[in-house]
């Protein structure tokens, strides 16, 4: 829920700076900021406010990816060329049109490029999050039998954490390719 909340909410923040100069001037440093900003530090807070729960871990995830990808899609949808809103605009297309038109089906397999490259510091934040402060999880599970050297039993968590981070990323990688075969063929 986290890594979808960050990309969505990636994505409209990514749109919107790239397509607004005003909002790319106030945002882009503090954007910039923002995702410089090691998630991890903001944790305890986050325990303070939303509790021990699985919001807190959601709302960690959230942070730790949500600027990553907007920073992201700013400067690929700046890369883009601007001939093709010129194009659009005078061949009769709306203004309001260009975003959902143009610039997103560019940008959706881009999208999913950087989420693919965020899921494994998305881990990263759940467990983390899960050893500090959980009674359930594969990150406390790991943090429980840490104590007692348990290699047994560590091996096989940290083998199934890597074959579902594989799983999701497989997926996301068949998506750009199935959806959007232009995209491989373009890099």
């Amino acid at each position: 829920l986290g890594i979808f909340l960050g990309s969505l909410v990636g994505l409209m923040v990514g749109l919107s700076t790239s397509i607004f100069p005003v909002m790319r001037a106030i945002s882009g440093p503090f954007l910039t900021f923002l995702s410089i900003v090691p998630p991890l530090t903001i944790l305890p807070i986050l325990f303070i406010a939303l509790g021990v729960g699985e919001t807190s871990k959601i709302a960690l995830i959230f942070l730790g990816t949500v600027f990553v990808i907007s920073r992201d899609l700013q400067l690929y949808i700046a890369h883009l060329p601007g001939e093709q809103i010129t194009k659009a605009l005078s061949l009769g297309a709306r203004p309001a049109s260009i975003p959902v038109r143009i610039l997103l089906p560019q940008v959706m397999p881009r999208l999913l490029d950087t989420t693919r490259l965020t899921l494994g510091a998305a881990w990263l934040f759940l467990i983390a999050a899960e050893m500090i402060s959980a009674t359930d999880g594969l990150g406390y599970r790991i943090g429980l039998v840490r104590r007692y050297l348990a290699m047994d039993v560590i091996i096989p968590y940290v083998l199934w954490i890597t074959f579902l981070g594989f799983v999701m990323d497989w997926f996301l990688r068949i998506s750009v390719k199935s959806f959007f075969p232009w995209y491989e063929t373009q890099r």
